[in-house]
């Protein structure tokens, strides 16, 4: 080879740029229920609070064989009020958009059989929540503000008791993409709350729902 040529050659590589590539979104595993602690123990990485009328919540790790690690958090007042819905929200992270799952078993009992995905939380009046009602065999995402409940959008889902299920949710902005055991159900938009907020569990009245950890990919 001539050096003209390996001179040309080594110009061309010297001005070629770099290639680097972009570090991937790390998931965040909030741990609610750690299978290190015994049962009955209060929540690992969640508060409680409650939205709507009624006493606090109470939660508790129990055992639950369908999910992972063999521990579940659960909500154990079980008081029946259907204008009652118990909360467990986590500390940290605090995010706008995020990618969340969340698996769960809804058990027989109880006037109700709900879990759900807590988005955006500012306080317990105002938040963004992914709620999956086994009752009623419907996914919905809800606007709570002030208190009260407004239906976004939903989907009928096959939804069965004593099963395990997953909610996954992407927020982005306005954009909400809702997903049930790894399925798509529905996307919509919402521009009602666009502050970060925090993340966590939801259930109503005595539903006997027991929910694992939640994994939180952070988007923004």
């Amino acid at each position: 080879m001539g050096a003209v040529l390996r001179a040309a050659l080594i110009g061309v590589l010297v001005l070629l740029p770099a290639v680097t590539c972009a570090p991937a979104s790390e998931v965040l595993r909030k741990v609610l229920s750690s299978p290190l602690v015994e049962e009955g123990s209060d929540p690992d990485g969640c508060d409680p609070a409650v939205s709507g009328f009624g006493g606090p919540s109470v939660w508790h790790v129990r055992l639950e064989r369908f999910l992972l690690d063999g521990k579940a958090l659960v909500e154990e007042s079980h008081e029946a009020n259907l204008n009652r819905f118990p909360l467990c929200v986590a500390d940290r992270p605090l995010a706008k958009n995020a990618e969340v799952e969340l698996s769960f078993v809804a058990h027989e009992g109880g006037i109700a059989h709900i879990a759900g995905v807590v988005l955006r939380f500012a306080d317990p009046q105002d938040f963004y929540v992914v709620e999956a009602d086994a009752s009623a065999g419907r996914v919905r995402l809800l606007r709570i503000l002030n208190g009260e409940r407004h239906e976004i959008a939903g989907r009928a889902a096959a939804l069965a008791l004593g099963a395990a299920h997953s909610l996954r949710t992407k927020a982005v902005d306005e954009s909400f993409g809702i997903a049930l055991d790894g399925k798509p159900l529905f996307e919509v938009s919402d521009r009602g709350l666009t502050a970060p907020g925090r993340f966590g569990v939801w259930s109503r009245a005595d539903s006997e729902t027991r929910f694992g950890d939640l994994f939180i990919t952070i988007l923004d």
